[in-house]
């Protein structure tokens, strides 16, 4: 869970009195505003629970006017607060965090409480309506959904809600992952885009845990409308005989012998991403990115318009960063970059531009969880990225650009 300090806004009480107001995103997309009040009874909330020693120290009062260094100074200072807070594997799960978290959702949007019929997608497009409530959040309008289709609650592991964006040419691009605690109503609603939805699709990248879903029926369906829906949009790539293995499956409605099939087709299970750019093997090269399979799958068109498929294998990934910038009055632009060890043992960094940087990171969290005993000299790398405790650190290189850095130490390599 990425939390960053973007940019700050000016606000007045009703006495006439001027204060800042921190705008909050979550993994690149607004998330809350608040005060330096509020996150001051957030710490010490989270010191009375936890205890002094577990909290990371918070940013001193200041009773001084605040120079445009000092102002600068003491949003870093915050950000660097909620990150380390938000990387701690107790904290950030605790239900006192979790809940602070959603009462600074609902009190920046001061959306009305209600009772709601909600419009969640498959990933085929089809639509599923639940029964929920403006507050609900993401967990449980994920149970009422499973509920919904008849999907047994000890699978809930193996689904998730996603934030997506329609597109004009029919289909959809995947923008997050919704955290357990995230209220999915709020979150649209603050978008203000009537192109965003809420999608339910499958959690993991490794196709080997379809096996868990395809014993039931309301598995076989989540799974096959995704299965279907890359097909058509040419996310896979299957040879020519797989093709007609597969329409023939199709056609007659054998959906699990249809997945089966998809198992052995190239690309499947992998999260596909939206058009970006890359500087591998030289800059500004249009390329088109997925993620599974232990790599990072890069098809570049060069500057000869020669197209290169390179992949890059996770577990030869030291470290990744991801950047984030706020131009005035513009969109946040994002990059991921990460320091890769070639075939000749030569270590260099790629950067990849997309406004999907995060998706991007956590799948690449994902794979370290999934691939945990992975064969050579480098499994350790890939276990650990980005999920020691005490092991992260981050880095702001300009008041236009924080980042977040993820590395593994030297005694874990």
């Amino acid at each position: 869970m990425h939390l960053t300090i973007g940019a700050t806004e000016e606000g007045c009480d009703s006495l006439g009195t001027r204060y800042v107001v921190y705008v909050v995103h979550l993994e690149g997309f607004l998330f809350c505003k608040v005060r330096y009040s509020q996150l001051h009874r957030w710490n010490e909330k989270l010191r009375r629970y936890f205890g002094s020693k577990c909290v990371p120290s918070f940013p001193p009062k200041s009773f001084l006017a605040q120079t445009e260094s000092m102002a600068e100074e003491r949003r870093l200072q915050l950000q660097s607060y909620l990150q380390t807070v938000a990387e701690d594997p107790v904290i950030s799960v605790s239900e006192i965090f979790t809940t602070l978290l959603q009462n600074a959702q609902q009190e920046t949007f001061k959306i009305h409480p209600q009772v709601i019929v909600l419009e969640i997608l498959l990933a085929d497009r089809n639509k599923l309506l639940i029964d929920t409530h403006t507050y609900d959040s993401a967990e449980r309008m994920l149970s009422i959904a499973a509920q919904k289709i008849e999907l047994s609650r000890q699978f809930l592991d193996y689904i998730a809600l996603y934030l997506v964006r329609e597109d004009t040419n029919g289909g959809y691009t995947v923008l997050r992952k919704l955290n357990a605690f995230e209220l999915p109503y709020v979150g649209l609603w603050s978008m203000q885009n009537e192109n965003s939805r809420i999608m339910i699709r499958k959690s993991y990248l490794d196709p080997m845990k379809d096996r868990m879903l395809l014993g039931i029926t309301a598995g076989v369906l989540l799974l096959y409308s995704q299965a279907k829906y890359e097909l058509e949009r040419d996310w896979v790539k299957p040879t020519p005989n797989q093709y007609r293995k597969l329409k023939a499956s199709q056609e007659a409605g054998k959906k699990r012998e249809f997945l089966e099939l998809m198992e052995e087709v190239k690309f499947y299970g992998y999260q596909h991403f939206e058009a970006c750019i890359c500087d591998y093997p030289e800059p500004n090269c249009p390329t088109s990115v997925r993620v599974g399979n232990n790599e990072i799958n890069c098809c570049i068109q060069l500057p000869s318009n020669h197209i290169k498929e390179a992949s890059f294998k996770v577990n030869r990934i030291r470290c990744w960063r991801i950047s984030v910038q706020i131009p005035l009055q513009e969109e946040i632009g994002l990059k991921l970059s990460f320091e890769y060890q070639d075939s000749q043992d030569l270590w260099q960094w790629v950067t990849i531009y997309t406004h999907q940087a995060f998706l991007l990171g956590s799948c690449l969290k994902e794979i370290s969880t999934e691939k945990p005993k992975l064969a050579g000299n480098h499994a350790e790398m890939s276990k650990h990225i980005g999920t020691v405790p005490g092991k992260q650190c981050r880095e702001v290189t300009r008041k236009d650009e924080a980042s977040v850095f993820e590395y593994i130490a030297d005694d874990q390599l």
